[in-house]
């Protein structure tokens, strides 16, 4: 039985298991396990609920990136947006490849040729949707250190938060996120092996040398994955939310002092205030969907694989840890839309059509009492009187 292949993707749910479990099953193998209920499950949370999601989040997403790269958006934080966005867009084209389409054979008989195919897609295209998730996790550190510094330290914004390094953070990051994945794409290798059920050869995903090697399971998996994955970004991100909640709350009870004892409240710029309140929301969102995740991956690497693997309530649990995930990479747009005060005017000016209002006057003609002047505009009509014209913008 092939491993987990998606734990540490976040996308960890048993789906290749599950699959493995089903054809074994069918060939006469003997399981104690509810692979019915199981891949039912995930039918309906993966197959339908998260294609649904995926497709809406890929939308928003590309209209994240539009609005972001507006004129009137242009600053460090939307280029380090519109890498999330990117990213946020490769997890979830992963979902739906390795995640919610297979599940629409095995549930419905539908997609069978595919089923088969992403088999072989798989060694390669699983651990570029490795990169994507690494990048989502340290873009947004990333982005989240720059506004600490932009809000707890402004003197050193200037020198530190410039478009031209946020390039080159970006830059590093995903080079960063090949390098760290490189043994992922090392680790497995699809095969053809003979079934005696169908009478014919089918593809099957195996580890490799490398990927059944005891010391790079304990190494890479235990030590490194734990580390860089979670409990470093997300410690260090839960840290640098709770000062830029601080540092809002303080803004906002000195703006409140201001005001005290004014007849008028002075009017404040929003911006930097508005573009920290969304981002801390970005944050927020992020913590909580990529939690269970990282429990799941905890449980993983504690517990036994057969003992998870045939456990209903595991793989329950773990479908909708990944459908957790999946909304976090689709939700951003609806962040921005509520928070970014500027990002909804740049949306409505680019795609809410609003017709130009022309220019419209009212004219008024009276009677005018007073003598003709010599040389003005005023001439008496047929009858003999004046009259005046005025005319009032509306």
């Amino acid at each position: 039985m092939e491993e987990n292949w998606l734990s540490d993707l976040d996308l960890d749910l048993n789906t290749t298991i599950m699959f493995d479990l089903n054809r074994s099953e069918e060939s006469g193998a003997e399981y104690n396990c509810d692979t019915e209920s199981s891949i039912t499950f995930q039918f309906y949370t993966w197959g339908v609920l998260a294609n649904i999601i995926t497709v809406y989040g890929i939308v928003g997403n590309v209209l994240s990136i539009l609005v972001l790269r507006h004129r009137m958006m242009q600053s460090s934080t939307s280029i380090y947006l519109i890498s999330l966005a990117v990213y946020d867009t490769g997890v979830l084209l992963s979902m739906c490849l390795f995640l919610a389409l297979p599940t629409l054979y095995l549930e419905k008989g539908l997609l069978e040729d595919y089923y088969y195919a992403y088999k072989y897609m798989h060694p390669f295209c699983y651990p570029i949707a490795l990169v994507a998730q690494t990048g989502t996790i340290y873009t947004t550190l990333a982005f989240t250190v720059e506004r600490y510094i932009a809000v707890c330290h402004p003197l050193k914004a200037a020198n530190t938060c410039t478009r031209s390094r946020t390039k080159r953070v970006i830059v590093l990051i995903f080079l960063c996120c090949v390098i760290y994945n490189i043994p992922r794409f090392l680790e497995s290798e699809t095969i053809e092996v003979w079934n005696e059920y169908y009478n014919r050869t089918e593809p099957q995903i195996q580890q490799t040398e490398l990927g059944t090697s005891k010391a790079y399971k304990e190494v890479y998996f235990i030590y490194l994955q734990l580390f860089i994955m979670f409990l470093f970004p997300f410690s260090f991100l839960a840290v640098l939310n709770m000062q830029l909640i601080r540092a809002v709350k303080v803004a906002q009870f000195t703006r409140r002092q201001m005001s005290v004892g004014s007849s008028k409240t002075p009017k404040a710029p929003t911006k930097e205030p508005n573009l920290t309140i969304m981002l801390i929301a970005v944050v927020m969102v992020f913590l909580v969907c990529q939690l269970p995740s990282v429990i799941d991956n905890i449980l993983w690497t504690i517990f036994d694989a057969e003992i998870l693997n045939c456990s209903l309530h595991y793989i329950r649990f773990t479908t909708l840890s990944n459908l957790m995930v999946v909304i976090n990479s689709a939700i951003n747009f609806v962040i921005y839309c509520l928070f970014g005060k500027r990002f909804r005017q740049v949306f409505v000016k680019m795609f809410i059509p609003c017709k130009k209002r022309k220019n419209q006057y009212k004219y008024v003609m009276y009677e005018s009492t007073m003598n003709s002047r010599v040389g003005g505009v005023q001439k008496p009509n047929g009858n003999g009187k004046m009259y005046d014209t005025e005319s009032t913008f509306l």
